[in-house]
């Protein structure tokens, strides 16, 4: 099945304010710390990092982001991951790849496609070789805070507001509803996990400790 290529919308590439633009990538190349690949969840589209990335830029970091198709459910994790490793810059086999929510369960495939320095899942689901979702689920009922499963909070913003956006301020909270946009990547969910075995590159999880929807326990 073909899976269309949203394309990436690639931000702050080798530029940083006070640069000439008249300068060669070679010659920026020098002042470009580390490159940001953001995967967003399954609630928001690539806009939700829009916040977060003028202050990466602030600190000469180059970031990417890209929009995961939303009308495709029928998609493999593999198809996800080859859209996400995609987005990469081709000149850069360092990037950070970041993925939230849902996304974890793309994010270790990213290094079978491309080379990366990192991985970082934030406050996302981790995937086991040989298992599917499901199956995580129904062996740790405690993965998920129970009252989160069959929820929609792009279509009811008091469950965006009492799950996801509970510890933000009421100007963010207002930012973030007008990013919502509902990935449901069903295959991904239903299938043994195409990962065969853990990356061999080092990971990191950010544990969000008011998280409402994945239990940080």
């Amino acid at each position: 099945m073909y899976l269309p290529r949203a394309p990436a919308q690639v931000v702050g590439t080798y530029r940083r304010r006070g640069m000439d633009p008249r300068l060669t990538r070679a010659q920026h190349m020098d002042e470009v710390y580390e490159c940001f690949c953001l995967v967003h969840g399954s609630t928001q589209s690539a806009s939700c990092w829009d916040l977060l990335i003028p202050k990466l830029e602030h600190g000469r970091h180059q970031c990417v982001k890209m929009n995961l198709p939303t009308d495709t459910p029928e998609a493999s994790a593999t198809e996800y991951a080859d859209i996400i490793a995609d987005s990469i810059p081709r000149d850069r086999d360092d990037a950070v790849a970041v993925a939230h929510s849902a996304s974890g369960l793309f994010l270790p495939l990213v290094p079978e496609r491309r080379r990366v320095r990192r991985i970082v899942f934030l406050a996302a689901v981790v995937p086991q070789p040989g298992k599917s979702l499901q199956d995580q689920v129904k062996e740790d009922n405690g993965m998920f805070n129970p009252e989160w499963p069959g929820k929609d909070p792009t279509k009811d913003e008091l469950i965006a507001l009492r799950f996801l956006f509970h510890d933000c301020s009421p100007e963010t909270s207002t930012w973030a509803l007008s990013r919502m946009s509902l990935m449901f990547a069903r295959q991904a969910i239903l299938e043994v996990s195409p990962l065969r075995v853990r990356p061999a590159v080092p990971s990191s999880y950010i544990l969000c400790a008011d998280d409402r929807a994945i239990r940080p326990e």
